[in-house]
């Protein structure tokens, strides 16, 4: 009886599953590459035999091409020791194009506790610097009754 693995392997050999085994060839290149250029891939497809990479972020893009000769050298050694990826013929890299994460922070809420306690002396002469010093001590003294 056949092991799972090998099952899978034929499976993936076949003509109808070559997407599949595509991306899983690409999915092991982009292991192969060193993990600063790693982290920066989002997603990766092939087009007309260009292996294109879309980065996170434009850093990336600027790591990714000055790295460029070394990225294809690798996609060479890969395509000659795995014989795979043979119909990739060039490599080119862009920045995804993502919305960004929108942070729902309710501000209003106190994170930390008061630290102050309210008791100090207004020494101000102004009377409205004066109500404002007041005011603050009401807000301190009633986040310590909280």
């Amino acid at each position: 009886m056949k092991k799972a693995s090998d099952i899978i392997s034929h499976l993936l050999d076949s003509p109808c599953f070559s997407e599949i085994s595509l991306r899983k060839n690409i999915q092991a290149f982009v292991y192969c590459l060193p993990f600063s250029l790693r982290r920066g891939v989002a997603f990766f497809y092939v087009k007309e035999n260009v292996l294109f990479f879309a980065l996170n972020h434009p850093a990336f893009l600027q790591e990714f091409n000055y790295k460029m000769p070394t990225i294809k050298s690798a996609l060479k050694q890969y395509q000659q020791l795995k014989n795979a990826l043979l119909e990739v013929a060039d490599i080119k890299a862009f920045v995804a194009k993502t919305p960004p994460l929108k942070l729902d922070l309710n501000l209003s809420e106190s994170f930390y506790g008061e630290l102050a306690c309210g008791d100090f002396e207004n020494l101000a002469k102004d009377k409205e610097i004066f109500e404002k010093f007041e005011k603050i001590r009401e807000i301190i003294l009633c986040h310590n009754q909280k």
